[in-house]
């Protein structure tokens, strides 16, 4: 079960508030949200239901076992024992069948191919395994976090809302709203003003990006020129982030309805100006976890030069590997890698901080522009192997830069199919896409905030700018159910993960 659902809008989400508001309990109401967790993950895996429960009593013992034990070398033979385990099920599930793709060659030369099991991955496993290492560490470093109610834990790394795509939460993040929390109608409206953002984004703006891009990089590479390539892959830049950070909002309206707060996962990551600057606004709180428990651990950049270029390399290789096994997955990792560590040499160089220092407006208005083009420019050509094989994604570069060959064309010469591919550039496809565009960047904030002034300003300006606004909503909000209703197009990219 997806929230972008007719399931989940109109019976499962309306059912779990009646029933949280119902109960008055803590217990109760965490006990109401366990349950129905397990029913939303049963839902779309009622096998695998078991394995999360299962995770939820090992993952208990463990934590409980590391706050007891008072033996530094014990404690830390345990926690390797838990992270080993909760990565190996991972591995399992997740890596097996591509860990035995990639050694199948030295295999055949000792006469000797084994039969690549045929293993279904578990929905948002890599998320709630993150969620689990991370508690576990927490409790290794402070035992006061450990969780002694399995009820809560239980709640903690199954909790419907993040479940499936995350953000990923740390347990000292929620541990206090699970214990308690209190209902604030200021807080719930806003979580639903901003579930039905997220919808809209996903629903309005996502699907419909996922229909240009996919109508164009699923044909033959005889079939669309450089131009429509472009645009394929703008679209395909636009829908992955309305895609992820729509989900993430409804997850985090979801969560102000049931009285959590979760971090934030976006923060304009397009607007960026270099690879590490968009890292600190894509998925934000995956990569909060790999600077947590993975860079910082290996020593971060307190170990020199060469440390700190390697440990770059293994964090944005385990960023690739996390997001899929493939190694289209490991070469964007590692394509943003390279990117980081350049850009971490270059600024170390006299010529950058002279240049990050000059006071000339022009030429730091140059300088800004230069940066932008060259980071979006670098995102755009990544997300071409995110989403396609290395083999594709080759072609589709080529295909972009104007190159074309018979060893992936029907023949030398392109055959266009106009009629197909010509409501790309209708206008049906400009609203959407500028639309699109001016809500990636923070251009609209100004607007909302002149909004927002005359709103505190003016009495009937304040009245008039409230039914503006949930009218609007409204308005999201009943597209949101037709489009869905209609059986529309409406893939969600990191349900895979």
């Amino acid at each position: 079960m997806v929230f972008s659902s007719v399931t989940f809008l109109i019976f499962f989400l309306p059912i779990a508030l009646l029933l949280n508001f119902t109960a008055r309990k803590i217990t109760t109401k965490n006990a109401i949200l366990l349950i129905l967790s397990l029913i939303f993950y049963a839902w779309g895996e009622p096998v695998y239901v078991f394995l999360m429960m299962g995770s939820i009593l090992i993952n208990y013992l463990f934590g409980i076992s590391i706050a007891q034990i008072t033996k530094v070398k014990i404690k830390k033979i345990v926690l390797g024992s838990a992270i080993l385990l909760n990565l190996s099920v991972l591995f399992f599930f997740k890596y097996l069948g591509w860990a035995i793709e990639l050694i199948l060659p030295l295999l055949s030369k000792i006469s000797f191919t084994p039969t690549i099991p045929e293993i279904i991955l578990p929905i948002g496993i890599s998320f709630y395994t993150f969620q689990i290492i991370s508690y576990i560490v927490d409790v290794y470093r402070n035992p006061a976090l450990c969780q002694k109610k399995l009820l809560n834990l239980g709640l903690y790394i199954s909790f419907f809302p993040q479940l499936i795509a995350g953000p990923i939460v740390r347990y000292n993040e929620i541990c206090d709203y699970i214990k308690e929390r209190k209902f604030e109608l200021d807080t719930f409206v806003g979580g639903v003003e901003r579930f039905i953002i997220g919808l809209g984004k996903k629903t309005l703006l996502a699907n419909t990006f996922a229909f240009y891009a996919d109508s164009v990089l699923n044909l033959n590479f005889s079939e669309y020129t450089s131009p429509y390539a472009w645009c394929a892959m703008l679209a395909y830049s636009l829908q992955i982030y309305f895609d992820f950070s729509g989900y993430s909002d409804m997850a985090i309206g979801l969560g102000k309805m049931f009285g959590f707060k979760f971090p934030e996962n976006f923060n304009f990551p397009y607007a960026a100006k270099s690879i590490t600057e968009f890292w600190r606004r894509w998925h934000i709180s995956l990569s909060s976890w790999f600077r947590e428990y993975l860079y910082i651990p290996l020593g971060g950049n307190r170990r020199g030069n060469v440390r700190t270029y390697f440990n770059i390399f293994l964090v944005f290789l385990a960023t690739g590997i996390w997001h899929g096994a493939a190694t289209n997955f490991l070469f964007w990792g590692l394509g943003h890698g390279l990117l980081r560590m350049v850009e971490k040499f270059l600024s170390g160089t006299n010529i950058a901080q002279k240049l990050s220092s000059t006071s000339y407006k022009p030429l730091t208005f140059a300088l800004n522009i230069f940066k932008r083009i060259y980071t979006l420019s670098a995102i755009i050509l990544l997300w071409i192997f995110f989403r396609n094989s290395m083999s594709d994604s080759i072609k589709i570069i080529l295909k972009m830069a104007g190159i074309n060959y018979t060893q992936f064309t029907d023949s030398p010469i392109e055959i266009i199919d106009s009629f197909n591919l010509s409501f790309i550039y209708s206008e049906k496809a400009i609203f959407p896409f500028l639309i699109g565009i001016f809500l990636t960047f923070p251009w609209w904030r100004v607007f909302s905030q002149k909004i927002q002034n005359l709103k505190n300003s003016n009495f009937w300006a304040s009245n008039l700018i409230t039914i503006a606004k949930y009218t609007s909503l409204i308005i999201i909000l009943i597209l949101c159910i037709s489009s869905l209703a209609s059986n529309a197009y409406n893939p969600f990219i990191y349900f895979r993960f």
